[in-house]
Order: C-alpha cells, then structure tokens, then sequence
C-alpha cells in the first residue's frame, strides 16, 4: 500500500489533492468538471453518467461525475441490493479512469483507484475500499468546489420578485396600516421600511422585474406593453426613477443585508431599440423584402426578424420583438459589457437570464439556420462577468437543457418542468400542479440530489411567477398543500410578489393567464383575500422557525410505505443523522394514512393526512 492509500485508510487523506489551494476560476471549472459535469475524453466525447446494472434493472446516475457516481451507487444498492452491482467494480476502475485523466492535479486519485483495483484481496474488498476512497475523495472535492464559489449565496436565497408597475407601494402600505407614502416615483419612494416588511416574511433577496425601458413600436395591450420588450437594455425606466433613485434602493437593501437581481433579457430587444438603431447588423435581417411571416420593416432596405422560438420544429414569434444574431462575436461582447456596466453602475448581486436555454449554440443555429462561433455565449458571459466580480450570481429560464445550461455556470435553473436527460429530471412547479404523488416524489429525489451536490446548478423552485397562474388557479384545493410543501423547503426559492395577499388579476376572457397581465392596466390590491394572507404569514413563520432551529437543513426524500398517495421529505440538520423535522403532504381529493419507518434515517410516523392536507411533525424512532 502507498503513502497516499496510507494516508487515506488512517483517516488523513492529505496527498490525494494539491497541496496550494488554487481558487482561480479555472480550478473551479475543473472541480466542477470533476465533480458534476464530465470531463472530455480522447474521441472528444464526454464523460457522462454512469449506468449502474444490477438484478433485472438498471439506474442512470443523476449527472457525470463523481457526485453522481457516489450518489447513484448508494440509489442503486438500495434499490437493487448492494452485492448485484458488484459486479462493476472494473467498470468503476475504467469510469473513474476516463473521469480523471484530463485534470493534472487528479493525478494522485486516478494512481489511488490503480492501486486499489490491482492490490490484494477479494473483489469485495477492493469494492468496498474503492467506494470508500471515491466517498472521501468527493466529499474533499466538495468542499473545495463550495469554499472557492463565491456565487454561491444564491442557492440558500428566498428571493421576492416584484413588478414595479403593478406593486402600488401606497396600497400595500395602507394594508399594513402606514402612510401611504410620498408619491415619489417607484426607485426614490421604495423605503427601508418597505424593504424590512419583505425581510420580515423571510426573504434576503429582491429581483426587481420591469425596469427597463419598453418599446412603443407594435406594443402590446393598454397596460404599457410587455417588460420583456426592451428599447435599452443599459438604462432604467425613467418612470420608475432616476439612476440615483436605483442606487439608493440598492444601498437600502444592502444595509438591510438583502441581495438585489435584476433581469438580462439576451434573446431580443423592442422593434425600436437602441441597439437595433446603432448597429443591425446585430441582428437577424435580410437587405431584401423576405417571404415568410416573422420579419419587420426596420429601415430602407432592411428587414429584421422578429424574436422567436422554436415548437416542435417550428418557429413561435414575439412579434413586439427584435431577434438579435448569436453567431456575430460582437453582439455577444456587447451584450457581455451590458451586463458589467449594470454591476458596476449599481453594485447589482445577480441577474434572471430569461429565455436562456433559446441562446445555448445548438438551440439558436438550429432554430434561426445560422453557424455558431465554438464557445457558448453564456459560458462566456457568466466567466466575463465574474472575472470582474466573482459574487455576481446568475438564474437561468431554462426548459430544456439542463446540463448545457449548468456547465455554462449557471448557479440555478428554473425549476418548472421535466427535461429529459440522462438520469431524468423531474420539474417542481409541474409536478405540484400535477397532484400526482409519484411525480412529486421524483421531483423531490431530484431536489435532494441537486441541493447536496456542488458542482452543477441547484434548481429554483416556486409556486408562481410572473409568467405563471396565481397559484389559486394552478392548485386550486391544492394551494396550501402545494405552498407549505415547497416553501419549508431547503435552499433557493422564488416568491412573486402579490402572492402573499391573494392577488389574481388574470385568467379573465381575453386575458392572459398571468397572475398579473402585462397587457392591460393592473395595480395589487393587497387586501384580496384575507384568509389566503393568513396562510401566508403563518406558513413564512414556520419556514422561519425552521431555519432558526435547523440552520441549512439536509433534505431527504422520503419512501412512502403503505399508502402510496402521501409524499414528504425530513429535513436534518447539518451533520446530523437523523431528522430534525418531517415534512409531509397529501396531494389528492383522499385522506390518506401515514404508516412508514425509514431505516436509512432511522426514522417515522404514524397518523394521517385530509385531503390535499399537509404537516410538519417531528419523528419517532420505531
């Protein structure tokens, strides 16, 4: 045995990383690579997850790298039993070999897995001794990968997105029994105070949605056109306030200690914007009249096409939109500029990316027939951007694309829909609206994975947004059920800001079916429904206790046993074996009966749940 596997077996694994702790941004990317995306092998194909046979089935790792090799082993013993998949343990030696082999400094580790595989004993032995390495050597890597992120304060934040148009200060003021305020524009009148009652239900950051200036060209609606139509995407609103109204806000909420996102919206612009004026060749245009739908008249002898994405093979168009041209390097650098100057200007914490997955290579040559440039310009973008400022975080609107978007760098991807992937993806939002127990167990195994790992993107779930239903209509008797379950959760979230009072202004005929309507004129009431602002408070108290008792709890996915319908997950605190606290939810018309004992947590319960009912009850040992 050599000094490293000596090393390791008394408990001190110090040679099998690098002695310098190098926290540059390659280093990390390498980490990551290591940990959760892949690494290139020879052909130029990579490492992807590993498929793990054992009795008649079969299970694919929830990502490449070691996270999802360790992970995925554990799944896979548990569910197929640990000595049928023993039978891998070469496969192991030849997958960790291919993993390891680019990164220099992984040297040491891929000479350990050698040693293992070809040392004495029995392969049961070397199994078991293999897996012990690989746990350690994950969990060293872990570390590593989290100290160095410095983004990464995004992925424990409760983030509340507000709609300036819509918020009606004075109104949500008066429901809390203040002075309406002094009228001032949005930016200047939006106090400390406003910002502490926003602490207060539990969050520590704001993304301002709708600050730029909206195209008038083609508007849409009576209510001041859609925020995503955007005429300058380097300035605010000027009804909103001026530079140094934004900047106070911003100082305001860092006082306060909240982080302030606001959105970059990469995949076009208004039909009348700054950027088309100044440079069309920006853009997707033809200097001939074109045949089709989906192109405007932007000057003598220019057409531009309209933004748009692709639906099964056809092409959607927002046709108050501008589509801006990815294949040309210097929209790309332009665009990257765009959004250090906000950092700079501002001192801004973090960006939503909407549409993001739209501008990933392989979707915008497909979709507009266009050659691509070899990097991915949100790789490139997020890289710029934190080589000036590490802290900047990023939120990606992702549909598809899940590992693509995550090796960019994205910190979070929405968190509304399957993908499918390798390994699967089961969508939160979809899967509370569904009320399906098994689907919602998915998405709460892939919530347990993608919080435990470091080294790809965490998901952001939520109950609505501004794009979605009011959660009244997404969930109908499911809204309590399907908030309390979600907003207990550990790590990041997203809350719009009107939910908490009830507020539904769509749905209507001719209306979109946005909780809030871009396209006719909306103002929050913040007295809607008393009784759904209850639950609210009262349910923000409890995810505050939690935190409070718990710090950043650990989730577990619960097995339900006996009746299939209920769903839940334990929550424990950090370095604890066992739970702290059970989370558990009925999403069905049924009551249902809770009977289940854990042996992995130790861990259960006995009693039972109403229809669409919900509890957090402290364990019992059986």
């Amino acid at each position: 045995m050599d000094r490293a596997l000596r090393n390791f077996y008394d408990g001190a694994p110090r040679n099998v990383i690098p002695a310098k702790q190098d926290t540059s941004s390659q280093r990390l990317r390498q980490l990551r690579s290591l940990l959760s995306l892949g690494t290139p092998k020879p052909d130029g194909s990579m490492v992807g997850p590993f498929v793990f046979r054992g009795g008649s089935g079969e299970y694919t790792a929830p990502a490449a790298g070691l996270e999802g090799f360790v992970y995925g082993e554990e799944k896979a013993a548990a569910s197929f039993g640990a000595d049928s998949i023993r039978h891998h343990l070469q496969d192991y030696g030849r997958y960790l070999d291919d993993l390891l082999s680019p990164i220099p400094w992984a040297a040491e580790a891929r000479g350990n897995v050698k040693a293992i595989l070809a040392g004495p004993g029995s392969d049961a032995a070397k199994y078991d001794s293999l897996m012990a390495f690989v746990r350690q050597y994950t969990g060293i890597l872990q570390r590593q990968a989290a100290a160095s992120d410095k983004s990464r304060w995004i992925r424990q934040a409760r983030i509340y997105e507000i709609f300036p148009r819509a918020y009606t200060l004075a109104g949500r003021r008066a429901a809390l029994g203040r002075p309406a305020g002094s009228g001032r524009p949005f930016f200047a009148d939006f106090g400390a105070a406003d910002l502490e009652d926003i602490q207060s239900m539990g969050f520590d950051a704001v993304w301002v949605m709708g600050i730029f200036p909206i195209g008038e060209r083609n508007q849409s609606g009576t209510g001041g056109g859609s925020p995503y139509s955007i005429r300058d995407h380097e300035s605010l609103n000027p009804a909103l306030g001026t530079p140094e109204d934004f900047k106070g806000f911003v100082s305001r909420a860092h006082a306060l200690g909240l982080k302030v996102i606001v959105d970059f919206v990469p995949n076009h612009t208004s039909m009348d914007s700054r950027l088309l004026a100044g440079h069309p060749e920006y853009f997707l245009h033809a200097r001939t009249e074109p045949s089709g739908e989906g192109w405007f008249a932007a000057g003598p002898g220019l057409w531009v096409r309209h933004g748009g994405f692709s639906v099964f093979g056809s092409v959607s168009f927002w046709n108050d939109t501008a589509q801006v041209d990815y294949s040309q390097e210097g929209l790309r650098r332009e665009m990257s500029r765009i959004v250090r100057s906000w950092v700079e200007r501002f001192d801004l914490d973090g960006f939503r990316v909407d549409m993001a997955y739209l501008d990933l290579n392989d979707n915008f040559g497909r979709t507009w027939d266009v050659s691509m440039p070899p990097r991915e310009f949100m790789e490139q973008l997020i890289t710029e951007t934190r080589a000036a400022y590490p802290e900047t975080a990023f939120m990606a609107e992702g549909y598809d694309n899940w590992d693509e978007l995550s090796a960019c760098g994205f910190d979070l991807i929405y968190g509304k829909n399957n993908m499918d992937r390798p390994g699967g993806h089961a969508g939160w939002y979809d899967a509370l609206q569904s009320r399906s127990p098994a689907w919602l167990r998915a998405a709460i195994e892939r919530a347990e994975y993608l919080q435990w790992q470091k080294g790809g993107s965490d998901m952001l779930d939520f109950i609505g947004n501004h794009d979605e239903a009011s959660p009244q209509r997404a969930f109908g008797p499911w809204l309590r059920g399907a908030s309390f379950l979600t907003l207990l959760l550990p790590g990041s979230q997203l809350f719009y800001g009107s939910q908490e009072a009830g507020f539904d202004a769509g749905g209507g005929a001719g209306q979109e079916p946005k909780s809030i309507p871009f396209n006719v004129p909306v103002q929050v009431d913040w007295n809607s429904d008393p009784e759904i602002a209850r639950f609210y408070q009262e349910t923000f108290r409890a995810a505050a206790a939690v935190r409070s008792g718990l710090g950043s709890p650990v989730l577990k996915a619960l097995r339900p046993q006996g009746d299939p319908a209920w769903v839940g997950y334990a929550l424990l605190p950090p370095g604890a074996a066992k739970p702290g606290l059970l989370v558990l939810a009925n999403p069905t018309g049924q009551s249902v009966a809770v009977d289940f004992h854990d042996p992995r947590l130790d861990t259960g319960w006995v009693g039972s749940l109403p229809p669409y009912g919900y509890a957090a009850v402290e364990p019992s040992a059986r």
